[in-house]
């Protein structure tokens, strides 16, 4: 067989084995590594050194869905306040950029002859990758699944040493949560195999097929639908890491290797023919790496010889909201200072500002009527142009929503919100007060106008003391200590907690291996 023959192995990067402790011959060496990174500039690190990518948390970095607490399970403190807690699986989840996560995929080519030979040279190779999704189809009586997955979250929960509450997820969520977990694991299955044998499984893979009528999920060699035009799974492209200096302790340049890298997508604008989006947080999917080699002189009517990858391990993505991925990023907006605003509006009126027109018959005239619109009328003959200076819609916006705020949080009693907002600096003296008056056996109906002003200045916000003290009946007397701690701030801004990278290693090609 000439070196033009040979197909490729496409494994994990060595310093993937090196970390896990095996070799290419190894049946963990057959995926390829998926690595993690907290920058946009992600690229650059991985170019400069492909061994430094961040650790996977297993706690972060895992799939989670939320289930009921009841009173009894919940802990002290602020916890007293969480309707619910999120039970971890074993799946991976991968966050979106805008959570300040990016990913690459990894992997090593080796030639598919004995003893796994590293490739002289990479000329004429396509190295790409696709993304396919997982699929199932569950057919059971509701019961059984709502067992099954009030079984797996119990189990789960026990695993990470939380307490457990007496109910699963929804039953709407009880799919995705058994095939999430069951996607990876083996154990569950035995030991719950009467009531699994009562549930229906279909799975199937599924490539993303784009072509001139747009994109479609589609089974694997499935071809289109009649009256679509031609289309292809749609490739990913992958490039060859340079070979570096200095990788070994002399400083010597170590034999060369054939490292590819590919950026991993983890959202998507594209929808299918029926408006879905291509990529959700519900479905699973997998990466898989191809080598493909285009046929040698004298052979060029055949087509190119393909190698393919074992599959990446499956992954779920974060949603855009996914609380775990948002507390990643920091946004930071200053309100207009009206002291200069104020000073602005004494000088002409300028070119800048967010000018609106309005067309014909697209003019709203209204009588505000002291904050109630009694009555009001749609006009206009010629279009209207009005220009605001842009601090005029942050200052209402913020307005709003700070009067908007408490009525969602007292109305529907969603306790919870107030742990998810802070003032500094604190005002640890009316922290201290209450504690104090609640410690004397005192409850917020009790409460005086110095108690009412505590809360208030706590949640800044006039008149929220008042509404906490309207509400006393939903509130027992143990959790009024509790309380005071959800909503006193901390002293000081959090700060972030940097992931922790891989560990190190050295590149056993140096000693000659």
């Amino acid at each position: 067989m000439t070196a033009a023959e040979h197909g490729f192995k496409v494994l994990a990067p060595w310093y993937t084995c090196e970390r896990g402790h095996f070799d290419r011959f190894d049946p963990c060496a057959h995926a390829p590594t998926l690595q993690k990174y907290a920058s946009a500039e992600f690229v650059r690190t991985l170019v400069a050194d492909p061994r430094d990518s961040l650790l996977f948390d297993p706690d972060e970095d895992v799939w989670s869905y939320p289930v009921p607490v009841g009173p009894a399970h919940r802990g002290p403190g602020r916890a007293r306040f969480a309707t619910h807690q999120l039970v971890r699986t074993r799946l991976r989840k991968l966050y979106q950029p805008s959570h300040e996560r990016f990913y690459a995929v990894v992997v090593e080519l080796f030639c598919d002859r004995p003893g796994l030979p590293r490739p002289q040279s990479a000329e004429g190779l396509d190295v790409g990758f696709v993304m396919r999704r997982r699929t199932v189809e569950m057919d059971a009586e509701p019961r059984v699944l709502r067992t099954l997955s009030r079984r797996l979250s119990a189990e789960l929960l026990a695993a990470g040493r939380q307490p457990g509450p007496d109910t699963g997820p929804h039953l709407s969520e009880a799919r995705d949560v058994l095939w999430a977990d069951l996607a990876h694991r083996t154990a569950f299955e035995e030991a719950n195999r009467e009531l699994l044998d009562r549930v229906g499984l279909r799975k199937e893979t599924q490539a993303w097929m784009a072509g001139a009528a747009g994109g479609q999920w589609r089974r694997l060699g499935e071809p289109p639908p009649e009256g679509r035009p031609g289309d292809r799974e749609q490739e990913l492209p992958m490039w060859r890491l340079p070979g570096r200096s200095g990788d070994c302790p002399d400083g010597a340049r170590p034999p060369q290797r054939s490292l590819w890298f590919g950026v991993v997508p983890t959202s998507s604008a594209d929808h299918d023919d029926l408006g879905a989006p291509k990529l959700d947080d519900r479905s699973v999917y997998e990466l898989r790496v191809f080598v493909r080699r285009p046929a040698g002189p004298g052979h060029e009517q055949c087509p190119p010889r393909t190698s393919w990858s074992k599959p990446t391990e499956p992954f779920r993505l974060a949603s855009f909201f996914d609380p775990e991925g948002t507390r990643n990023r920091k946004v930071s907006i200053t309100m207009p200072d009206f002291r200069a605003v104020a000073a602005r509006a004494a000088a002409p009126p300028g070119p800048g500002g967010v000018a609106i027109t309005s067309p014909p018959g697209s003019q709203m005239s209204f009588d505000p009527g002291g904050g109630t619109p009694a009555s009001g009328s749609v006009t206009g003959t010629v279009p209207r142009t009005c220009t605001f200076a842009l601090e005029i819609f942050m200052i209402v916006a913020y307005f709003v929503f700070s009067m908007f705020l408490p009525i969602v949080v007292f109305l529907f009693q969603l306790w919870w919100l107030l742990a998810l907002r802070f003032c500094l600096p604190p005002s640890l003296e009316a922290a201290a007060a209450l504690k104090a008056f609640f410690a004397g056996g005192k409850s917020l109906a009790d409460m005086g106008r110095p108690e009412t002003d505590a809360f208030d200045e706590l949640l800044g916000t006039r008149g929220a003391g008042a509404r906490l003290r309207d509400a006393d009946g939903a509130f027992a007397q143990e959790d009024l200590d509790d309380l005071v701690d959800l909503v006193t701030p901390p002293a000081t801004a959090p700060l972030p907690v940097p992931p922790r990278p891989e560990p190190p290693v050295e590149d056993p090609l140096c000693e000659g291996g």
